[in-house]
């Protein structure tokens, strides 16, 4: 049997980045943006499953979905660099997808209309850290998924994973497909994009879908600020019950917290 591998892809602002404000508003002028870190593992992965099935005589493809403005095709085409070979770009230049609902809502209806036999996501996004947006596309989709995954084993058309849970515990599933994998740090680390594999990627089909009009967030940002500035660093001398007596005063007296 063939695959066909549907990998989530965020296009977001590098964490490096400085964000300054230009009235009311974000001042992107100067923003690097990436494709998200967790979104790496996913991708990887699922290039490394299309080459497994590969090689075993099985076609596979890998295709990216990106919602966002224009500029994300930029995280497309990074992807096509390491092996991702078509794109699927849900354009909104007016950013009216942005809470977890509505990204999962337009996310799941393109990934239903492709009828993906696997689909990869990573575990969240870190400009919103809502750890949401994967989970909801599976439940969506009503297609079994497993979130949090540090490995996956396949044998034939079913996938061994490992989940990662508190107090260093690992969970182990059996997934068949289809089903959605939710990619967690130490899954992988993203191959660099090689010379020819960059050319290549200009070359990839994009396709550009319409965000539909009644997708709209549930939320709505009021406004930004970007926090105080820090303070002087007070240093207290002393041995430890003098230091701890001057630090009660000193949060008593000029903190005024307690």
């Amino acid at each position: 049997m063939s695959l066909k591998i549907g990998v989530l892809i965020k296009h977001l602002p590098d964490t490096n980045t400085r964000i300054q404000l230009k009235g009311d508003a974000v001042d992107e002028a100067d923003i690097k943006y990436v494709v998200n870190p967790y979104d790496e593992f996913a991708i990887e992965e699922a290039v490394k499953t299309k080459e497994a099935w590969g090689k075993e005589g099985k076609p596979a493809e890998v295709v990216g979905i990106c919602l966002g403005p224009t500029a994300a095709q930029k995280s497309l085409r990074d992807a096509f660099a390491v092996g991702v070979d078509r794109g699927l770009h849900i354009v909104d230049n007016e950013k009216r997808a942005t809470d977890s609902a509505s990204v999962s809502k337009a996310l799941a209806n393109v990934c239903a209309e492709e009828k993906f036999d696997l689909i990869f996501a990573g575990k969240q996004a870190v400009d919103t850290d809502a750890h949401a947006v994967g989970q909801m596309v599976a439940e969506r989709l009503k297609m079994p998924y497993m979130a949090v995954v540090s490995k996956c084993t396949w044998s034939g058309t079913d996938v061994e994973v490992e989940r990662d849970i508190e107090g260093g515990v690992k969970e182990i599933y059996k997934l068949k497909l289809p089903c959605m994998i939710v990619a967690n740090k130490g899954l992988n680390k993203m191959r660099l994009a090689s010379l020819p594999g960059i050319r290549a990627a200009a070359k990839k089909e994009i396709k550009e879908i319409p965000l539909p009009a009644d997708i709209k967030a549930g939320t709505k940002t009021s406004g930004w600020s970007l926090p105080a500035e820090r303070g002087k660093v007070k240093m207290i001398e002393g041995e430890a019950p003098q230091q701890a007596a001057e630090l009660a005063r000193l949060l008593h007296e000029e903190a005024k917290v307690i």
